[in-house]
């Protein structure tokens, strides 16, 4: 049974009846599995690991510049517009995009 004040509190919270209550009570101890989850673990002190990033296959980012220079946008839309926009246009992946524009600006310095 639940505690009779927690009860009272969530009756005149929900605007219900204590019986009421008490039944979504119940119902609700009824989905709790009969071992509590572990504990979220503590955050670890320093930096994380890297996040993984996918590389596309190179022949892909040498299309999609091929593809950029023969749009009307060209180059200059592929290196500075906005990246959903660029993926779309282009049916790239993000990570393509991404991958074109390093290559891109890696030549030009």
């Amino acid at each position: 049974m639940a505690d009779p004040k927690l009860i009272d509190d969530l009756a005149q919270r929900a605007g219900v009846s204590r019986a009421d209550a008490e039944a979504v009570l119940e119902a609700l101890g009824a989905l709790v599995p009969e071992h509590p989850p572990a504990p979220l673990r503590q955050p670890v002190e320093g930096p994380g690991p890297a996040p993984s990033r996918s590389l596309p296959p190179a022949g892909d980012v040498e299309a999609l510049i091929a593809a950029a220079r023969n749009h009307p946008l060209g180059l200059e839309f592929l290196l500075n517009g906005d990246l959903s926009a660029v993926a779309a246009t282009f049916q790239a992946h993000a990570f393509t995009v991404d991958a074109a524009r390093e290559h891109l600006r890696g030549q030009a310095r």
